[in-house]
This record gives C-alpha cells, structure tokens and sequence, in this order.
C-alpha cells in the first residue's frame, strides 16, 4: 500500500539522544508529499515568543498565524500544539504519553511529531514556546523536562518550524535528556519522530 507517512522509531532514550541531538531535517513540499532531507538550523526563541500553557498530556490551540499554513492536506490558520512533542492542524489526536506507531498512522489530524513523554509542569522545567517572525512559525520545547525530571539532565530541546509562503517545516533537535523510565519502557522512554497526515495510513516501515 502507498504511504504518504514516514517516522524514525529509537527505541530506547539513550538511542534516540545519540541519534537525534544537534540534527534537523527538512520536509520540502512536492505536490502531495514532502521530499525529505538532512539539515536545517535550529534557531533560539527570541524575547517575543509566547510560553503556552500546557500541563501534561495537554494540547492546546496556538494563536492564529498570519496567513495560512500550507500542508498537503490543505491549509490551517493556527496549530494545535501537544505537550509530548507534536504539532497538529487542528485538535483531535491521541494526546497520550506513549509514543506509538499505529497510533500516529491512524490520528484523524495531519501532525509532525517529535513524540515523547514531555511535562513542561515538571518543577523547574522549561515550556513549549510559539513565535512567528520573518514569515516562519516556531515552535519550541525548550528544555522541556522527561516526565519524572528532576534536572537540566532530563531536559529536552527542540523545534518545529513552519515556514507560511512555502510550506517547507523543519524539526531540529538539540540536546536530549535522559529519562526516568516509566512503566512501560524499561529502559526509558524513546522519540517517535516523523510525520503522517490526517487519516489511516499504511505503515512503510
């Protein structure tokens, strides 16, 4: 079957730490689809971005942009931002804590995802902050603890960055934290990283 999703499975914190830190990619709109690539440059919130209050497991509706998004599902004029790393065109998806393949294949709501146990309610952990300047829509985890951190060693960093004339998104990762292990990942918890649109998908592997 034909896919339009793609995603990275690690599975296991360390492996997801030692294979995302300081990379990006690139999503290029081509028709339907996204050319995917290596690079892009992660750029730090500037004094005018806005913490969004989200507790845990929480997604909530950004403000609206100043022009329409183009993805190749259609438009949106604002994002639906999830606490564990992802970023929607509307609400509606799996907001859990676990990150999951066929979970991500089948939300009802195109997202990109750098999927994970985050808690921004962590005490002394950093937020999710949403910024727009020069034409691009940022959206960063800004050391953003594990669920369960209790220190900067347990804080994530990375973005998503949606570029409004183009419709190119980046997702840039910087430093990873290590993760108290929840229940259900012995060895703490991974990333889920990747993009799907809204609707089933067929799993590429």
């Amino acid at each position: 079957a034909l896919t339009r999703s793609f995603y990275q499975w690690t599975g296991t914190a360390a492996a997801s730490a030692a294979a995302l830190a300081n990379t990006a990619i690139t999503l290029i709109p081509s028709g339907s689809d996204y050319v995917v690539i290596a690079g892009g440059t992660f750029v730090p919130p500037g004094a005018g971005a806005t913490t969004l209050t989200l507790n845990d497991d929480d997604a909530v509706a950004t403000p609206n942009l100043s022009a329409p998004f183009p993805h190749p599902g259609g438009t949106t004029s604002s994002f639906t931002v999830c606490s564990n790393g992802s970023v929607w065109v509307a609400n509606g998806n799996d907001d859990g804590y676990a990150p999951n393949i066929a979970t991500m294949l089948a939300n009802p709501q195109t997202g990109w995802y750098s999927w994970h146990d985050c808690n921004p309610t962590e005490p002394g952990s950093g937020s999710v902050k949403f910024e727009e300047a020069g034409g691009i829509v940022y959206v960063t985890w800004d050391g953003v603890y594990s669920y369960g951190g209790t220190s900067a060693a347990d804080a994530n960093t990375f973005q998503f960055q949606f570029e409004l004339a183009t419709g190119q998104v980046v997702i840039a990762w910087q430093s990873l934290g290590s993760n108290p292990p929840p229940t259900d990942f012995a060895t703490g918890e991974p990333f889920l990283v990747g993009y799907s649109p809204g609707g089933a998908s067929a799993d590429p592997g």
